[in-house]
Order: structure tokens, then C-alpha cells, then sequence
């Protein structure tokens, strides 16, 4: 049996295509991350929530502190949104994820994927001209250890900067077992 890397960030931003080599590694604009891990294999750094900021583009004008654009992406569920079994479909896994911003944006143009030590599976989801996107990823659910990721690009509306900003973030790993 092959074994997947745990590390699925830079195949993920790979298949995401659109998103650019950086949607996972860099992030453009103002970043900051949270999130708390839970004891198993790979690295403890998780990166459970990821929020940016758009400026309106002032020219040398006050800017309004009222007209930023805040933008954060959050795992959802449980344990910072670790993988969990489905409460809707039975025998599955299930991972669950949302962008939103305080105000509506251009476009919210996103990936999500699933990865255990058995496959994966990668989802698009997005929005365009609102303030938030949702997205899910389920797999069968087999005795193992599975990681949630994601990576979106958001583009601001006309007179914001930057223009388009790439966020990412990815849950704990977790070994599920009770199939």
C-alpha cells in the first residue's frame, strides 16, 4: 500500500491551478493565523484560521476605517474543524470550511481537500459578488489518519488594494478509527 505524504499542502495548491504556486506558502496583504493542534505524526504547527485585510486605495487620502475589507477562513466543527465523521452521511468522513468577509467582495475562488493515509479528495467552491463561500470534503470513512486543507484567492472590489490576495489554512491531523 502506498503511502500519501502528509504534507499535501503543495499538491493541493497544485491542482488548485488558478490559485498560483503561492496560494499555500505566501500570503499577500495582512495575514495573521490561529489554531491549536492535537498530538499525532507530522509538524504541530496548524494553521486552523487565516484572515486577511483589504485598504481602500486612498491616493493620499485618509483612509476610512469603516471601508476595510476583513476576510478570515475558518474550519468548521469541533476541534478547530478537524475531519469528523458524518452526521449526514453515514460511513464518510467529512471535512467543512468558510470564507467570509465584512462586506461583499469581487470573488471568492477556492479549493478544499481531504487527505488520509488511504486517498483524497479535492473540491472546488466559491462566490461571486458576495461576503462568504463555503465548502466540504468527504471521504470513505476507513480506520487511518486524515488532515483538512484549503486555499482560496479573494479579489477585492474595484478601488481596494491589494487587488487579489491568496489565503490558506489547514486543520490537525486526527486518526478516526469506529468505521
Amino acid at each position: 500500500m502506498k503511502l500519501r505524504r502528509w504534507d499535501a499542502t503543495p499538491r493541493l495548491v497544485q491542482r488548485v491551478g488558478a490559485l498560483g504556486a503561492a496560494a499555500a506558502l505566501a500570503v499577500v496583504g495582512t495575514v495573521s493565523t490561529a489554531g491549536a493542534a492535537t498530538p499525532g505524526p507530522g509538524p504541530a504547527r496548524v494553521l486552523g484560521k487565516t484572515e486577511l485585510t483589504f485598504y481602500p486605495s486612498t491616493h493620499g487620502k485618509a483612509t476610512a476605517s469603516s471601508r476595510v475589507i476583513h476576510c478570515e477562513m475558518v474550519f468548521v466543527g469541533a476541534n478547530h474543524g478537524a475531519p469528523h465523521h458524518s452526521g449526514h452521511v453515514p460511513g464518510t468522513v467529512n471535512v467543512r470550511v468558510r470564507v467570509t468577509c465584512t462586506k461583499p467582495v469581487r470573488m471568492i475562488r477556492a479549493k478544499i481537500g481531504l487527505f488520509s493515509n488511504h486517498g483524497s479528495k479535492i473540491k472546488a467552491y466559491g462566490s461571486v459578488g458576495r461576503a462568504a463561500a463555503k465548502g466540504n470534503a468527504a471521504l470513505v470513512c476507513r480506520t487511518g489518519y486524515y488532515q483538512g486543507e484549503s486555499a482560496a484567492q479573494i479579489t477585492a472590489p474595484p478601488g481596494y488594494t491589494p487587488h487579489t490576495a491568496n489565503m490558506a489554512a489547514k486543520t490537525s491531523k486526527v486518526h478516526l478509527t469506529r468505521c
